[in-house]
């Protein structure tokens, strides 16, 4: 018999502490977003079958989930949120440009569960439409890097361009027809090292010592060809604007990432390898592929259960769940509502009990819950105070009401 209890494979619950940390993660990057003038968006966990597999055609079906609903329509689960974004565009072709929306949803994929990867996430994306400027490129990039910053996850953005590896692909002699390969070859450079990259290539290893002449720092890079400078220029305009925004950034041949999604400007970014924690780049022609008009696009995804691990990982788990214990002493219930609201409208977070149990069971509630501040509401209340007791000195003091938001 199966246990209906346990957890669909892939996903995970979020119980305190945990989840404690997981909202204010959160937080920190929803208030980036909106400090550098990002608006929200929110599109349906549900999308048509069609519009899924729009990119990836039939061969992507085996890592979506799809099925018919009960007219008969295949439709599925979204399995990242520009997808949804670009459908939007596509169907609103009259919205003033450009756009900069961010939107934090769950997403799914049918994907081998393992360390970091799950069937059911989070993702926390950034966006900009209708400028296909190098400062937007850096701006898209600056903002959940910033995010990431504040939560102390400081990586290096690794910064590469498909337009550059076309160009050099080009001077190498790669056939057109081969590339897709190729660069999902050398898009593992650091997961199976350069022996594993050329076992993979077969006979396309003899592209690759040339490609190599130009893994270089970005200023050294060869510039045999037009197309080579060009692209190369435009990502040392795109440095220029990184470093004004003051992300660290490195150059790096090897990041490829989508073959058939990204049209300029790619980026990665690790805190601890293999894990990728922000990652995304330009794609100019998706809308226009949806039916809608051409509008340049760039943007950036925060990986929020790989990145929010690490956050967790930098500090005491143990969460405070409120700034503020409100114990209540049976018969003043109505008296304790007053004075959480009156801490609340102070711009505490507040706690209070609703059990009516013991003052020493309520006292280890709080300690439990790490809150180290609680205001004991009971006759004293008659007088107008309440008795604040600290869990951290152990001191226990009676105060005026109205003096209580100082706590």
């Amino acid at each position: 018999m199966m246990d209906f209890t346990k957890r669909v494979r892939g996903t995970r619950d979020f119980l305190p502490p945990f989840s404690v940390k997981r909202a204010e993660f959160l937080r920190i990057i929803e208030d980036t977003y909106r400090e550098f003038g990002f608006l929200p968006w929110d599109t349906p966990a549900l999308e048509t079958a069609e519009l899924l597999t729009s990119k990836g055609g039939e061969e992507i079906r085996e890592e979506l989930y799809i099925f018919k609903d009960k007219a008969g329509r295949e439709i599925g689960l979204r399995f990242d949120l520009t997808l949804p974004t670009a459908r939007v565009l596509a169907e609103n072709k009259t919205m003033p440009l450009p756009i900069k929306r961010y939107m934090i949803g769950k997403v799914w994929r049918y994907d081998r569960p393992q360390a970091g990867r799950f069937r059911e996430f989070t993702q926390a994306d950034v966006d900009i439409f209708g400028s296909d400027k190098p400062v937007a490129d850096a701006e898209v990039v600056a903002a959940p890097w910033t995010a990431l910053k504040r939560a102390g996850l400081e990586g290096t953005v690794q910064v590469n361009d498909r337009r550059l590896l076309d160009a050099i692909a080009d001077y190498v002699g790669l056939p057109e027809s081969r590339r897709a390969e190729f660069y999902r070859a050398i898009d593992k450079w650091y997961k199976v090292g350069e022996d594993g990259v050329r076992k993979e290539l077969g006979e396309l290893g003899k592209y690759l010592d040339r490609f190599l002449e130009f893994n270089n720092g970005l200023d050294e890079l060869p510039e045999p060809t037009e197309d080579i400078k060009k692209a190369k220029d435009c990502l040392l305009k795109l440095g220029e604007y990184l470093d004004d925004f003051g992300v660290i950034w490195t150059f790096n041949l090897f990041i490829v990432r989508g073959l058939d999604y990204y049209t300029g400007p790619i980026f990665e970014t690790f805190v601890d390898r293999p894990t990728s924690i922000l990652s995304g780049g330009r794609y100019d022609k998706l809308i226009g592929l949806l039916g809608g008009r051409d509008i340049p696009a760039v943007g950036m995804s925060i990986g929020v259960d790989r990145a929010l691990d690490l956050y967790v990982d930098s500090m005491d788990l143990q969460a405070k769940e409120a700034d503020v214990y409100v114990a209540v002493i049976p018969g003043y219930e109505g008296e304790a509502i007053q004075i959480s609201k009156e801490l609340r409208a102070g711009g505490k977070s507040v706690f209070m009990d609703v059990t009516g149990r013991k003052l020493g069971k309520q006292l280890a509630d709080a300690e439990r819950r790490g809150i180290r501040t609680v205001v004991i509401v009971g006759r004293e209340t008659e007088k107008g105070q309440v008795v604040v007791k600290s869990l951290e000195s152990g001191e226990q003091k009676t105060v005026p009401i109205d003096s209580m938001i100082t706590l």
